[in-house]
Formats: C-alpha cells, sequence, structure tokens
C-alpha cells in the first residue's frame, strides 16, 4: 500500500495545498490504521485485488485475469499441491497448516483429475 501512495503521489499533476498538506499531518497524527509489516484478511484481499487491476491493464481483454479472492487462491494452491503429490492428502493438509484432515477434505476436488493422471500414466506403463 506505501508503495501505491508514493506511486499515486509521483503522478500527481497539481500541486499538494498547504490545507491538505495540514490536514495529512493531522490525519496521520491521529490515524488508526498505519502501514504493518504484514498482511491482515483485508489488507490481504486488497492486495490480490489491486495486482489483478494493474496486471489487467497490460493484458488483451482476451487474456484478463478473473477476479479472485483467498479463499478460492487457497483452495487452488491445496487443490494443487494434492494432485502433485498423487492424491496425499496428509502433504496438504501440512502445507495449508490444518491440524485436521476433514478440513483439507473439503477443499479438495481434484479427485478426477487425480484419476485422470494416474491413468496417463498407467497408459505410459503400458506402452513401454
Amino acid at each position: 500500500m506505501a508503495e501505491k501512495k508514493e506511486r499515486d503521489a509521483a503522478k500527481r499533476k497539481t500541486k499538494v495545498q498547504p490545507s491538505q498538506k495540514k490536514r495529512a499531518a493531522a490525519r496521520k497524527k491521529h490515524s488508526k490504521s498505519r502501514v504493518r509489516e504484514f498482511y491482515d484478511s483485508s489488507s490481504y484481499r486488497q492486495a490480490i485485488e489491486y495486482a489483478i487491476i494493474r496486471a489487467n491493464k497490460t493484458l488483451p481483454p482476451d487474456q484478463q485475469i478473473p477476479h479472485w479472492t483467498p479463499y478460492q487462491l487457497r483452495h487452488a494452491a491445496v487443490t494443487e499441491i494434492t494432485l502433485e503429490n498423487d492424491g496425499n492428502l496428509d502433504v496438504a493438509r501440512a502445507v495449508a497448516g490444518q491440524k485436521s484432515i476433514a478440513v483439507t477434505q473439503g477443499y479438495n476436488h481434484a479427485d478426477l483429475l487425480i484419476a485422470i493422471e494416474q491413468a496417463k500414466k498407467r497408459s505410459k506403463k503400458a506402452e513401454k
């Protein structure tokens, strides 16, 4: 967010008025929100949103990135980890930081993809 604010300030076409500087200083002094060293749930969602918007400005309309939420990214990552480990949910559970395998199973909709990958592997072995 600090980088975004700096970029916006650099793009500014008009001079900052003294009254604006005074109000900004007062807001900064009494501000409840400040730039932190970590993401909370809201800033993480906002960072993803800004990144997608920024990337889409450079992409043609047919290649634009759809809207993603933190939950969707986590879901996709857990599914991908499960696929990479041939359906081993224990690895995905550990990477996701979940205590219960039941929670990880809720993220996992990769059964069909795993079956397809296993079928491909078996058919390659049969061809040899």
